[in-house]
């Protein structure tokens, strides 16, 4: 793991930059991972013990938040859950993991003020790949969203978003070893690509003309000296671009637009096998995936969160 003051200049303003524009903007689609990254293989806990070794590891995560100040009126509590499975790894040097997340949301309008509204799934594979000190990956992933106990309302928004995509990790280490870092720089190609709206409705936030999306990532981890407890940071900001076209090869003749998303999430955390953490999360989703009109969110929540800190962040 490289120190911070070795990496090279332009990583270091590409990490400045990560802040700056945390505050305005991580994608157009809602991601369920938008705000967590997973690299198996800084997983040490059962080395390799050369050649391929077969299941090799597993993982999971789960977060459950209340949206509360900031928020819009389908947002009024988040549950999310994920885990993987390392199907094999390769002398600590390789790896092939299947992925699946959840995002559920509910809003407050029943009579228990927990109203089921829309569940986002997510599934897929990763092969990761060491490069000296970092860590590159390539996977594809299957996504869909389906609404929840929308009878009533007579609307319905269907998504399904496949995507080819592309990371690159760069751990660091800062203030003499006790706060860890990683940057992580991402790509999605979508594939699949399905905006079903009833009543049906236009607009230029239409998943049929989605292109991709570009964005950095960057999680910092301190524990205090001679105590379990510490602290965390992440900060997460992208950008989707959208055709004026939407089929399937004529998408790339053109580009008509472009949206920011994103946000910044920090707390405390009680450090051991797993990370418990309680912390605020503020994001801006440019389009929240959920009615027919596409509309988008400020969103500011408080949320717990376990996950395992050898390869999650």
């Amino acid at each position: 793991m490289m120190t911070f003051s070795e990496i090279p200049s332009i990583r270091r303003l590409c990490f400045a930059l990560l802040y700056v524009v945390s505050g305005i903007g991580v994608f157009a689609q809602r991601y369920p991972d938008r705000h967590m990254t997973l690299n198996p293989l800084a997983d040490q806990s059962v080395p390799a013990r050369g050649g391929t070794s077969w299941m090799h590891s597993s993982g999971g995560w789960a977060e459950f938040g209340a949206y509360r100040l900031v928020r819009d009126q389908e947002h009024a509590w988040i549950q999310r859950l994920g885990g993987y499975l390392e199907m094999f790894r390769i002398d600590d040097e390789a790896s092939l993991t299947v992925v699946g997340n959840i995002e559920f949301i509910a809003n407050p309008h029943n009579n228990i003020r927990f109203n089921p509204r829309a569940v986002f799934w997510e599934e897929g594979f990763v092969y990761t790949s060491r490069a000296g000190k970092n860590y590159w990956q390539i996977g594809y992933f299957h996504r869909c969203k389906h609404d929840v106990d929308n009878l009533l309302l007579g609307t319905e928004r269907s998504l399904i978003f496949g995507s080819l995509q592309g990371k690159y990790l760069l751990p660091f280490v800062m203030q003499g070893g006790r706060t860890e870092g990683l940057l992580s720089f991402r790509t999605d190609l979508l594939t699949i690509r399905q905006d079903d709206r009833t009543p049906l409705t236009t607009d230029r936030l239409n998943l049929n003309r989605a292109l991709g999306s570009f964005a950095g990532m960057i999680h910092l981890r301190k524990q205090l000296e001679q105590s379990v407890v510490g602290f965390y940071t992440t900060a997460w900001s992208g950008l989707s671009v959208y055709s004026r076209k939407d089929g399937i090869f004529n998408r790339f003749s053109s580009v008509e637009s472009a949206t920011l998303s994103g946000g910044l999430s920090s707390g405390v955390a009680i450090h051991g096998n797993a990370h418990f953490r309680i912390g605020l999360s503020y994001e801006y989703i440019s389009d929240t995936g959920i009615n027919p009109v596409p509309e988008h969110a400020h969103l500011l929540s408080l949320g717990v969160v376990i996950l395992n800190p050898a390869s999650m962040w």
